[in-house]
């Protein structure tokens, strides 16, 4: 017989529009899913996690019923047993994140000390037939299979990506990790065969990372240059080579960055959804 109230892996409530960081976090996490039931059904659910690259924040999702009754005492009891968790891990900082509009939990944390700190875009856009600029100019394109192997380049290329990661989310600092950890992480996904870096007499002008999401989605990553027109154009080699192999670009741009809202803005993204991520310290 199946018991009144399913366990902690098992319940997963209905998605509310734009709000999965809860179900993606009680995928990841199941052993730290917390499911809270005062009248014998579950009003609530909370997951936390923890991320090796920021060790001091403790990362939280909650779930409410929007039928639950006596939300208030709800919301308490639920913020209460997170605070308790950033005590007992040592965390300096709380850190949640959803999409906008937030949800009437996240929306309640601005009572109790919690913040905007960061809002991105998260967008995809659709290449095939999209007609792209040429921009000429000096230099030789580079795949990530041929920089992989030279050596000297490739390290040098670890060590810009891995000061430039440290420094964002500046309310979040990243510590300081092996260039062959970082390697790993950066790597991981990575398209060997697309256009990764631009050469300019003989030295590194752009490099743009591009990440395999799926048979036909591809995500943009990190990218670097040393002036507008070197990215731009080894962007723009990006996605011509995108659109010869029909792929659609997913991307994720911070508001609060220059360089990534001039490429929001220059391409029709569509299905733009707003991510706001709230912080608090501990």
């Amino acid at each position: 017989m199946r018991p009144i109230l399913p366990n902690k892996t098992e319940f997963v409530p209905h998605a509310p529009e734009n709000e999965h960081e809860i179900f993606s976090g009680m995928r990841t996490y199941p052993d730290n899913v917390k499911v809270y039931h005062p009248h014998g059904t579950i009003d609530a659910t909370s997951v936390f996690w923890h991320n090796k690259l920021h060790p001091n924040a403790l990362n939280f999702a909650v779930y409410v019923d929007p039928k639950a009754t006596e939300r208030a005492i709800l919301f308490q009891r639920v913020y209460t047993d997170i605070q308790k968790l950033a005590w007992k891990f040592d965390d300096d900082r709380m850190i949640t994140r959803d999409y906008a509009p937030q949800h009437p939990f996240n929306q309640w944390l601005s009572t109790r000390g919690f913040h905007l700190v960061q809002t991105k875009l998260i967008a995809t856009v659709d290449l095939i037939g999209l007609s792209l600029g040429n921009p000429v100019g000096p230099g030789t394109l580079k795949t990530f299979a041929e920089i992989s192997r030279q050596d000297q380049l490739y390290q040098h290329i670890l060590g810009q990506s891995m000061s430039q990661y440290a420094g964002k989310p500046a309310f979040n600092p990243a510590i300081t990790i092996s260039l062959p950890d970082w390697s790993a992480l950066i790597s991981h996904r990575q398209m060997s065969t697309a256009p990764f870096a631009l050469i300019q007499d003989g030295h590194l002008a752009a490099f743009s990372f591009l990440y395999d999401l799926d048979d036909r989605s591809v995500k943009l990553g990190q990218m670097n240059g040393v002036n507008a027109s070197a990215l731009n154009r080894l962007l723009n080699q990006q996605l011509k080579w995108l659109q010869d192999h029909d792929q659609i670009l997913a991307g994720e741009f911070e508001m609060a960055n220059r360089l990534e809202m001039k490429i929001f803005q220059s391409l029709p993204f569509k299905d733009v959804n707003k991510y706001e991520a709230y912080m608090r310290l501990a």
